[in-house]
């Protein structure tokens, strides 16, 4: 984990990018780079120089130029066969869509590059793809599977000795346990990684240890073990002449000393860190001291002051789109104008914070944006307004405390599983005690015996021979029963762990599925060539979908689909593939280009697959698919039970589908294939049912007619502020209730 600086909310990132190299030094690489791309041949050579262009271009924050090299860099090694260099490529395009927050293309392209690597057998390139997966699925919230992967990592690491690899991995499994409220298993896991980073010398990573170990400190409010560790941090930093990490350790000390209000203190640390990060040219570091400094002099009641600061690391903050920073920035911003009761500002800034932390899932800033906007509608008499507020406030906190309370709960299972351990050891120690105990107390008893008189010895010699014999019958009886027991232990054990190996095995299963099913959906980087104003809302319900998009070009046309299988989760998808490859075969093998046909040939080929397996399945697809000319403006459109909705003369026209999905029909009849005339700027829309059907916390439907209203209102904006509304609007009708199906929408200007 890289280090983090403290923020004016407390939490540790699972990564946090930053640029470790002045921008003149960067600049440096990138012009040397550039200038050796010019003189190298279209060799493996090349592909390496792409793809370290794409490195420095990350390293900068400019992710459109690294993204358009990793491309290049991925079309020749494809051509070259140069295996190495294509997972190369792949990783990098990950790690762009990591730091824009689109984890579903960073999942898809660390899976290929993974792939890859397994068929090469690069142990160390397959032990960095798994953590790069670990981390995305941390940032998701998906801890039990970040454990998983960051697991299969150390194993990996521990098999080829990559020490510093197994000391980043434990670092990466104490900050899974961190984020679960399991700070001993966590202290466990940073000082192990620790003493491996001591040992081999590595300094950067020991000083990371320190800051991880200080945050935990600080986090339980023990500041004085806190300031120990982050000194420690500080320490390594200045002796290996990190600039970087040597802000980032004043950062986190001048936290600590803002948690003990000691804001002169704090203020020195982060001016002094600032120097730093304006030095090296970190714009994230920058951005955050500017925060840290407006959350100083907030609480000291510097009002003007506080806003210069805000502002400054809000404009940073946009420039190099780190969102969550800035919707955490409006919130902030929004607050000290309710203060200052400049309420229009107050306003704009706080439905800002909302737009963006609702659309990002942040329910931290959601939950403190609602706060501050109900202390608003207060102040200016909007008592109504401001009830729906604190209600909306009241929700986002008590669902952020529920995940406070699982996180408890897991703890308190591991405490209980330990103690329970603990209890059968001391079961068995009080049974050996008990044995013990009886054969001293026996000796006892004939030692009275003989000292009483040898007379009696010779009396009682027989009870006391049929005495021993009945204890060691006992004796006996208590090991066979203490076998038993321990028997009947080793077997509990192995049918859990068999029990925990089939739900792996399924949990697995269901992922490489997943796997494959995002592997069959398109690029939306293609369909945005092709559509340049176009976007994509798709939301499966499951891991795995029955919807699905798809999109096919030939010489002469291009066709776009929203399709809906039956069913979702495994079934749905299942179906999803059968469906997917019908559509392929249908353009692509037998010819075909008029929608209405290309649905009854795909019927035909489902229908072929279904019988195959000897059982009448009545499984099908709905569909809208449209077929656009290249040449022209001539559109034609086809609809299994969905509908084409488009607009003419700011009036939304709906062409009906037929009332038959693609699968087995009573009265099979032929599609039929609509023909029209669109001019450009006309919006198209192509969906399945999953977005209308919606229910919210009252219960209540969202219905077509409302989704249409909803489609209507955006008519003015971009496509892209279209997905934005679209998916703002149904997160929040959809609120804590499940999802009930696979949503998929496709917009489309002409």
């Amino acid at each position: 984990m890289k280090k983090l600086p403290w923020l004016s909310f407390t939490f540790l990132s699972f990564f946090l990018f930053y640029f470790c190299t002045s921008s003149f030094a960067q600049t440096k690489k990138i012009d040397s780079l550039l200038l050796l791309l010019k003189k190298d041949k279209p060799d493996t050579n090349k592909v390496n120089h792409f793809n370290n262009l794409s490195r420095e271009y990350i390293n900068a924050g400019n992710y459109d130029s690294s993204l358009i090299v990793s491309k290049q860099a991925l079309d020749l090694g494809e051509k070259l066969g140069f295996k190495k260099g294509i997972a190369v490529s792949y990783n990098s395009i990950g790690v762009i869509y990591r730091n824009l927050g689109d984890y579903i293309e960073a999942l898809k392209n660390y899976n290929q590059s993974l792939k890859i690597r397994k068929e090469i057998n690069d142990k160390k390139g397959i032990a960095d793809a798994y953590t790069n997966i670990g981390i995305v699925n941390g940032s998701q919230g998906n801890y039990p599977e970040a454990i998983n992967f960051f697991s299969t990592a150390l194993k990996i690491q521990k098999e080829i000795g990559d020490k510093k690899g197994i000391a980043s991995s434990y670092s990466s499994i104490g900050n899974v346990f961190y984020y679960q409220g399991n700070h001993p298993e966590a202290l466990k896991n940073y000082f192990a990684a620790l003493k491996i980073n001591e040992a081999i010398g590595n300094k950067n990573g020991a000083g990371t240890n320190f800051n991880n170990i200080g945050s935990i400190y600080g986090s339980q409010g023990n500041y004085t073990l806190a300031l120990k560790y982050f000194f420690s941090d500080l320490k390594i930093e200045e002796a290996i002449g990190n600039k970087d990490g040597i802000a980032s350790s004043l950062v986190n000390l001048g936290g600590i000393y803002f948690d003990q209000h000691n804001y002169p203190e704090a203020l020195k640390k982060f001016f002094t860190s600032l120097k730093f990060f304006e030095l090296i040219g970190n714009k994230h570091g920058i951005a955050h001291c500017h925060h840290n400094i407006a959350a100083v002099y907030t609480n000291q009641g510097k009002h003007s002051e506080a806003l210069k600061n805000y502002f400054i690391s809000l404009k940073i903050r946009e420039e190099i789109g780190d969102k969550e920073g800035a919707a955490l920035t409006y919130s902030n911003i929004g607050n000290i104008y309710t203060q200052q009761k400049q309420y229009n500002q107050a306003l704009k800034y706080l439905l800002l914070a909302k737009k963006f932390s609702i659309a990002m899932g942040i329910k931290s800033i959601s939950r403190d944006t609602y706060r501050y906007l109900s202390k608003l509608d207060s102040a200016e008499g909007n008592y109504k307004s401001a009830y729906e507020n604190h209600k909306l406030y009241i929700r986002y906190r008590d669902s952020i405390d529920n995940e406070e309370s699982r996180k408890k709960t897991i703890q308190n299972q591991m405490t209980y599983d330990f103690e329970k351990k603990e209890a059968a050891t001391k079961a068995a120690q009080d049974i050996k005690d008990a044995l013990t105990l009886e054969e001293s107390r026996k000796q006892k008893l004939i030692t009275g015996f003989v000292i009483g008189g040898l007379f009696l010895v010779m009396v009682f010699t027989a009870f006391i021979f049929r005495s021993l014999r009945v204890t060691r019958q006992q004796k006996h009886l208590i090991e066979l029963q203490k076998n038993e027991v321990s028997q009947q232990k080793e077997l509990v054990e192995k049918q859990k762990l068999i029990v925990e190996e089939h739900q792996k095995e399924i949990i697995d299963s269901i992922r490489y599925a997943q796997r494959i099913q995002k592997a069959i959906l398109p690029r939306r980087s293609e369909i945005h060539t092709v559509l340049p104003e176009s976007f994509i809302l798709y939301q499966p319900k499951d891991i795995v979908a029955g919807d699905f998009y798809w999109a096919e070009k030939t010489r002469d046309y291009y066709f776009i689909a929203a399709a809906d299988c039956t069913g979702h989760g495994v079934p749905g998808a299942l179906v999803s593939m059968v469906c997917s490859n019908a559509l392929n075969r249908t353009v692509n093998e037998f010819g075909i280009s008029e929608t209405g046909k290309i649905l009854d040939k795909a019927r035909e080929l489902v229908l072929d697959a279904f019988k195959k397996s000897g059982e009448e399945i009545k499984d099908g697809m709905d569909i809208s698919l449209l077929r656009i000319s290249k040449a022209g403006s001539e559109i034609q459109w086809s609809g299994a039970n969905n509908p084409l909705w488009y607009f003419l003369n700011d009036e939304l026209v709906e062409v009906k589908a037929d009332k038959q999905a693609i699968g087995k029909n009573e009265a099979p009849q032929p599609f039929t294939t609509h023909h029209l005339e669109l001019s450009k700027g006309t919006n198209l829309y192509l969906f399945t049912d999953g977005y209308a059907d919606q229910f919210n916390a009252s219960g209540k439907k969202m219905t077509k007619k409302k989704f249409k209203d909803l489609v209507i209102s955006v008519q003015g904006k971009s496509m892209p502020e279209q997905k934005q509304v679209l998916t703002y609007f149904f997160e929040n009708w959809k609120g804590p209730i499940e999802q009930i199906d696979d949503v998929c929408v496709i917009g489309i200007r002409m």
